[in-house]
C-alpha cells in the first residue's frame, strides 16, 4: 500500500509537468465566440455578491491606478495590466515556459476582462523560454521564488459594519502560495484568505468571496493586498468588489453526488465514485451527498446540516437524506457538509437531486443555499459531459495537423458489460474531407505508462451534420467491428480521434473536467490534460440513434416584456420534464443556470430580480427539444 500511494504522488509530479490545460476558446473565430461563455457547472451560485450594495470596487479598465502600490522582493517582477491598448493586451494571459510553444495561455474570463485585468506571471518572470523544465528554472528576467504584492489604496468602511470582499480569478501555482492580507488603521497585516491547492488551475472566471467583517468592518482605513509566494505559473485578478453583507448567510458551492478523490488509498484505480451525467442500468452508482457550505454573513451560524431529496420524472421524493450533526460555522468560514449515501435504483429515468442547507439562524438570502444536479439512468449510454455543447476544442498551432485523441476517463463497475460504440458530439469548426474513429485504453494513472490501446473502430468520414454549436446534442456513432469486453474495476480512457488533427476534427465539450479526468494525446506520446468534458460516450449496446437526431427547435415567447422581478415561460410543451435553462448576456456570456422541473400549470416562473437591466438570450433544454427566448430586463 504505501508503495502504491509514493508511486500515485510521483506520477502526480511527473504528469504537472507533461499536462497543460489546454485553450478552447479563440477570440479571432467570431463564430466561435459564443462558445467563450464558461461550460455547463453542476456550481449554480453564479454570483457570490448576490443582490449586495457595492461600497467600493475596481475592475482595472484604467489600468493599475498610481494610489495602488505594486512591489516585488526582486525589484524587478510586478503585477502587470493587460487591457485593450498594453502589449500585451487582454487577450493573453500567461506567456511563461509551461505552455505550447508559440502559444500563450488564456486570460481570466472575469465579466470585464474586455477592459482588463490584472496578472502576476511567475511562470514568465522565472522563465520565458521552452522547454518546461526544471533544468530551466531562474533562467528569466527575475528568477523565482518570487514574493510580488499588490495592494489598494486606503478604503473607508467606518459606515458598514458587515464586510465581503468578492473578487474573479484565473490561477495555477506549482510552489508556494497565493493569499490576501488585510491591514486596519496603520495595524499589521492579516491573512483572511488563502487560495486551496485544489483546484489547480482554477476555472477561468472563478469568484471569490471572503468575509473581512472581523478585520474591517467598521474601519476607516483599511488596505489590502494580494500576495503571490512562491514559484511559477500566475494569478489573474479581476473585478475587486466590497460590498455590504448580510448577517446571517449560508452559501452553497460545488455540491456533487460522487467522491472522486484521485489519491485516496481505499480507491483501487483512483477513479471510484467520478460523477457521471448518464449510467446504463447496470452500473447503477451508489450516490454519496456533499457541498462546501461557507458562512457568507456577518455572524456566526450554528446548527448547519445539508438536506438532500431525490426526486424523478414524476416529481416523486424517492429518498431524503440530512447531515446527522448539525455544525458550527464561524463567520467567513467553509466546511464540507455530507449527507450519507444512497443507492440509485436500476430504474430508467431522469432525477434530480435538490441540495440545501439550514442553520439555527433565519437565512437572510435563501437563494444562494439551494442547488440542484440532475443524473440519468437509461438502457446503454455511460456519460460525463453536461448533455449539450457549451463549447469546442481547438488544440494548440504546432499540434493542428498531428493525429490526435479526446476523450474521458470511465470507471467500469459491474462484469460482462461490452462496449458497442462510442458515440461523439463533433464541433463546430471541424472541416472536410477528414475522417474519425473511436478507441479505447485500459488506462492506470499510477502507471508511468498508464494507457494501453484496446480496440479501435473503423474510421468513418465527417459530415457538416453531424456538427454541433452551442447548445446541440448531435452524436455520431463509431462502432467497433467486434464489441468490446469490459473489465470490473477496471479504468478505461474512451477517446475519439483523428489522423489530420484538430484542424480538421473538432470534439464538442460541456461541463467542467476535475484533474486528469479529460485527456488529449497528440502521436506518438504526448499527453495533456483537458479542462472541460469531451462529449464522448460509451455504449453499451446496439445505440438506437435517437439522440443522434437535433433537438426540436422552438421558439417561445415570454412576458411581461420588459420584465423586472420575475419572468414567465411558457412550457406546455415541456410538460413534465426535467430541463436545464440558461440565461446568455449581451456578450455571450451564461449569467444564469438552472435545473427546472415543468409541470401542468403550462408556465415556469424564475427569478430574475440580480440581473442587469439589458436584453439576454433565454435558452430552455431537455432531452427531446429545445426553445430559445429573447427578453429585456427592466
Amino acid at each position: 500500500m504505501l508503495s502504491s500511494m509514493k508511486n500515485k504522488f510521483s506520477m502526480k509530479k511527473i504528469v504537472y509537468w507533461l499536462l497543460v490545460v489546454c485553450s478552447i476558446e479563440s477570440a479571432a473565430q467570431q463564430t466561435l465566440n459564443e462558445l467563450r461563455s464558461v461550460a455547463l457547472n453542476p456550481v449554480r451560485l453564479n454570483n457570490l455578491a448576490g443582490n449586495r450594495d457595492v461600497i467600493w470596487s475596481a475592475d482595472f479598465s484604467s489600468g493599475i491606478q498610481s494610489d495602488w502600490t505594486n512591489s516585488d522582493q526582486s525589484g524587478i517582477a510586478q503585477w502587470e495590466y493587460r487591457g485593450p491598448s498594453t502589449d500585451p493586451n487582454m487577450e493573453v494571459g500567461t506567456r511563461g515556459s509551461c505552455i505550447p510553444v508559440g502559444t500563450t495561455g488564456d486570460p481570466i474570463a472575469s465579466p470585464t476582462w474586455e477592459n482588463g485585468f490584472v496578472i502576476f506571471d511567475s511562470n514568465w518572470w522565472d522563465n520565458p523560454n521552452n522547454p518546461c523544465s526544471p533544468d530551466n528554472f531562474g533562467t528569466g528576467p527575475a528568477p523565482g521564488p518570487h514574493l510580488a504584492m499588490l495592494t489598494t489604496p486606503s478604503i473607508d468602511l467606518s459606515a458598514n459594519p458587515d464586510v465581503a470582499l468578492v473578487f474573479n480569478q484565473y490561477l495555477k501555482m506549482y510552489q508556494g502560495e497565493t493569499r490576501i492580507e488585510i491591514s486596519a488603521n496603520g495595524g499589521p497585516w492579516n491573512v483572511v484568505f488563502t487560495n486551496p491547492s485544489i483546484p489547480n488551475p482554477t476555472a477561468l472566471n472563478a469568484q471569490q468571496y471572503v468575509q473581512i467583517s472581523a478585520w474591517a468592518g467598521g474601519q476607516s482605513d483599511v488596505k489590502i493586498r494580494f500576495v503571490f509566494d512562491g514559484l511559477y505559473y500566475f494569478w489573474m485578478i479581476d473585478d475587486l468588489t466590497f460590498v455590504d453583507t448580510y448577517t446571517n448567510d449560508l452559501a452553497i458551492r460545488n455540491s456533487t453526488y460522487g467522491d472522486f478523490d484521485l489519491f485516496d488509498l481505499s480507491h483501487p484505480t483512483g477513479y471510484e465514485f467520478l460523477e457521471y451525467s448518464k449510467y446504463p442500468d447496470e452500473m447503477s452508482p451508489l450516490l454519496k451527498f456533499s457541498t462546501y457550505c461557507e458562512n457568507l454573513g456577518g455572524s456566526l451560524q450554528t446548527n448547519c446540516r445539508l438536506h438532500v431529496d431525490i426526486l424523478n420524472d414524476q416529481n416523486n421524493v424517492i429518498h431524503t437524506a440530512e447531515t446527522a450533526e448539525g455544525f458550527t460555522i464561524p463567520s467567513g468560514s467553509g466546511m464540507e457538509l455530507r449527507a450519507g449515501n444512497y443507492q440509485m435504483p436500476a430504474t430508467f429515468g431522469q432525477y434530480r437531486m435538490a441540495f440545501g442547507t439550514t442553520q439555527d439562524q433565519s437565512d437572510d438570502f435563501v437563494e444562494n443555499n439551494r442547488d440542484t444536479l440532475m443524473t440519468i439512468i437509461n438502457d446503454v449510454q455511460y456519460a460525463r459531459d453536461r448533455y449539450f455543447t457549451s463549447a469546442v476544442f481547438l488544440g494548440p498551432p504546432e499540434f493542428g495537423n498531428s493525429q490526435y485523441e479526446i476523450g474521458n476517463v470511465f470507471l467500469i463497475t459491474n462484469s460482462g458489460l461490452e462496449c458497442h460504440s462510442i458515440s461523439v458530439a463533433v464541433g463546430i469548426g471541424s472541416s472536410t474531407p477528414a475522417t474519425m474513429y473511436g478507441a479505447i485504453y485500459s488506462y492506470d494513472f499510477s502507471a508511468l505508462n498508464p494507457a494501453t490501446l484496446i480496440a479501435t473502430t473503423p474510421s468513418i468520414e465527417i459530415d457538416p451534420g453531424m456538427f454541433n454549436s452551442y447548445g446541440d446534442q448531435i452524436l455520431t456513432n463509431l462502432t467497433f467491428d467486434v464489441p468490446v469486453t469490459m473489465e470490473e474495476g477496471v479504468s478505461y480512457f474512451v477517446a475519439v480521434g483523428s489522423e489530420q488533427g484538430p484542424e480538421f476534427f473538432v470534439c464538442a465539450l460541456s461541463g467542467d473536467a476535475l484533474e486528469f479526468t479529460a485527456l488529449v494525446k497528440y502521436f506518438p506520446n504526448n499527453w495533456y490534460s483537458v479542462d472541460r468534458i469531451p462529449i464522448v460516450r460509451m455504449n453499451f449496446g446496439p445505440f438506437d440513434g435517437v439522440a443522434m437526431q437535433r433537438t426540436e427547435s422552438l421558439v417561445i415567447n415570454v412576458y411581461p416584456v420588459p420584465a423586472k422581478n420575475v419572468l414567465q415561460i411558457p412550457t406546455s410543451d415541456w410538460l413534465n420534464e426535467s430541463c436545464e435553462l440558461k440565461i446568455v448576456d449581451g456578450q455571450g456570456k451564461i449569467v444564469h443556470t438552472e435545473l427546472i422541473q415543468t409541470n401542468q400549470l403550462n408556465v415556469t416562473e424564475i427569478n430574475i430580480e440580480n440581473l442587469s437591466s439589458g436584453k439576454y438570450d433565454l435558452l430552455i433544454y431537455s432531452e427531446k427539444r429545445r426553445g430559445h427566448a429573447q427578453f429585456i430586463k427592466q
